[in-house]
């Protein structure tokens, strides 16, 4: 383990466990399993990363992986399974907000914000500069196109279709508008859309 990081002293991070540099773990949080992190990211209090998956096959699974890149921020309360079969993966840059869950399996890209309580079920993948809302969720094995924003309480179903660049809002949502905030503050042409939604469809 590198020794460019602050660890708090409550905070268990087990020797399995491989970090960069510059990271910051704060108070009581638990760092566990296979998990690799990356360079200059902030775990706030009481994360919990890398403990087993909620599968009804894989509760007491010790050899699932975390990999978590660089520049994340994590706020208190935060929770990332391991992978049953994949490894639960998050990029780079993305914010975590309180009591945001991530599932086992997941995959996160990168500039992707889950506002306060937002649970990502299990087997997901979050494209990149994703903006999901205070309290939303999203089904197990969805899938959510770039740079779209989840609205406020709304309720990703299995039956959702999420393409790239859209406001979706509701229970189970439904395309609102066309995400021209989201869109134009990332600087997104119209054809890095069409290849957005082209990879999304590929997926």
């Amino acid at each position: 383990m590198n020794t460019d990081n602050f660890i708090h002293p409550t905070s268990i991070v087990e020797d399995s466990v491989s970090i960069g540099f510059g990271n910051y773990i704060g108070p009581f949080c638990y760092i566990t399993g296979n998990t690799v992190i990356g360079n200059n990211n902030r775990f706030e209090a009481y994360c919990s990363i890398g403990t087993s998956p909620e599968h009804t096959n894989t509760f007491f699974k010790t050899d699932g992986r975390v990999m978590i890149g660089d520049d994340n921020i994590f706020r208190e309360f935060i929770t990332v399974h391991s992978g049953a079969t994949i490894t639960t993966l998050i990029g780079n840059k993305n914010k975590l907000l309180r009591g945001s869950h991530v599932g086992h399996d997941s995959i996160l890209e990168d500039n992707i914000t889950l506002s306060c309580n937002v649970l990502i079920g299990g087997y997901s993948y979050v494209m990149q500069g994703v903006n999901f809302g205070l309290g939303s969720m999203c089904h197990q094995f969805s899938k959510v196109g770039a740079y779209s924003m989840i609205g406020m309480g709304s309720v990703i179903t299995k039956q959702s279709k999420i393409l790239p660049g859209g406001v979706y809002v509701g229970s189970p949502v439904r395309l609102l508008k066309h995400n021209d905030y989201g869109l134009k503050k990332h600087s997104i042409s119209e054809t890095e859309l069409e290849e957005l939604t082209h990879k999304y469809n590929l997926t």
